[in-house]
């Protein structure tokens, strides 16, 4: 046959994965399915160690798990998908130091220096100056990552009370930092 396409690992190991030697065409299949799996945890990791150890956890879950895969055509997304999860997996558990918010409002007031390395100090004790209404929706989305919904579960709000809380809140610290703040429709007066 002319241009006949290769057979692909997965086709190959296709119909051993229901015989007697299931478990070394599973093994065969993920040994072969490695280098795609590393591949593809360096391209989400940008870095070879870690992706190394991402597979290898990957590939174990996998194992354990490799009653569940019943379509072998199915196996190279069954196994990009576990390291897509173990690579999330593994900033889930990484864990930041936590502050106590009334430590953080105790900082002085001569933190407020002019000078360029105190802007972070700076902008910390203003955020911290912000109503706590305005300030919990704000911490959760630019320090927590939170989305806008899942601001207004926690907060118990609506999506459209936790915009508008957010938008002051950026106002609001605009004032206390000294720059101009955004015009609010609520607080700019109609032509007369």
């Amino acid at each position: 046959m002319r241009n006949s396409p290769s057979p692909s690992p997965v086709s190959s190991i296709g119909e051993r994965l229901r015989g007697p030697d299931a478990r070394a065409a599973v093994t065969q299949l993920f040994e072969t399915m490695r280098p795609d799996l590393l591949r593809f945890a360096q391209w989400l990791a940008r870095n070879r160690s870690i992706a190394e150890d991402i597979v290898q956890e990957a590939l174990l879950r996998a194992w354990r798990s490799r009653d569940a895969l019943k379509d072998p055509a199915a196996a190279r997304a069954w196994l990009l998908t576990i390291v897509r999860r173990e690579h999330a997996r593994l900033y889930e558990r990484k864990r930041l130091e936590l502050v106590c918010l009334d430590d953080a409002l105790e900082i002085p007031d001569k933190a407020l220096s002019v000078e360029p390395d105190d802007g972070l100090l700076m902008l910390r004790y203003a955020i911290m100056k912000l109503p706590l209404e305005y300030r919990e929706p704000l911490v959760l989305q630019v320090l927590g990552g939170f989305s806008t919904e899942e601001i207004a579960r926690e907060l118990r709000l609506s999506p459209t009370a936790v915009l508008t809380r957010l938008f002051r809140a950026r106002n609001k610290l605009r004032v206390i930092c000294g720059t101009a703040p955004m015009p609010d429709a609520a607080t700019r007066e109609e032509p007369a």
